[in-house]
């Protein structure tokens, strides 16, 4: 007698055929268990890079938070070197009035920026060590689990009379799990894509803040030099 069985399964459910009336053999049995452990695998790293997605995505708003902020710096930045000889204003014509800049706001302002390029450095740390031990996890033929897994059930089919499971069924759900997988597969490497993108964008944020900072270091000399001249 034919039944069917339901395995619920977060990837998707394991839906097979057997005959009752059939003791699997050994080999049906480890061929079984094979393609239920590739659900597990292929579930893990869908899991994994869900994981991983959002914490770059959390990474790639605070350096885009930061860049803004950045550019905020830069702006008062060459007000003060205009002011400090170090360099002329552009454009100092379409300023009307005067223009009032709290020493004391702009370097906290610059010393909570490093704090939080400081604190996102470690952030990126993790991330690129998490994503050179998946790059290295990857297997031949780009498959990112082990591809024995798609060779679990290559017996099972040449032998149908032996086994219990009803191989059309098995033949079903076995093609269910490959277009599965395949959409993991692809999640993966969008995944890789991303990270490349945001680990890029994190270096042009360090480089072009240091030269910032190495200006802002420069004007906090200078008022200090200032403050000394003038006996303050």
């Amino acid at each position: 007698m034919i039944k069917t069985i339901v395995k619920e399964h977060p990837l998707k459910d394991i839906t097979l055929d057997f005959d009752d009336e059939i003791t699997p053999p050994s080999f049906e049995q480890e061929a079984l268990q094979s393609y239920y452990e590739a659900h597990d695998k292929t579930w893990e790293i869908k899991a994994h890079v869900t994981e991983i997605e959002r914490k770059l995505k959390t990474v790639d708003d605070i350096i885009a938070d930061l860049s803004f902020r950045r550019l905020g710096i830069e702006q008062e930045l060459e007000i003060l070197e205009d002011w400090l000889g170090v360099t002329e204003l552009e454009d100092k014509e379409l300023f009307d009035g005067e223009i009032t800049i709290d020493i004391g706001t702009f370097f906290a302002v610059c010393d909570k920026h490093n704090v939080d390029i400081q604190n996102l450095y470690e952030k990126v740390v993790d991330l690129t060590e998490i994503y050179n031990r998946d790059i290295e996890n990857i297997y031949e033929d780009d498959a990112v689990i082990d591809p024995t897994y798609f060779n679990a059930l290559d017996e099972v089919y040449p032998r149908y009379e032996e086994v219990s499971v009803h191989t059309v069924s098995l033949d079903d759900d076995h093609q269910a799990f490959l277009e599965e997988y395949g959409k993991v597969e692809e999640f993966f490497f969008h995944y890789t894509e991303l990270a490349r993108e945001i680990f890029d964008k994190y270096k042009n944020l360090v480089e072009t803040t240091q030269v910032v900072y190495r200006r802002v270091e420069v004007i906090d000399q200078l008022l200090r030099d200032k403050l000394k001249r003038e006996g303050k």
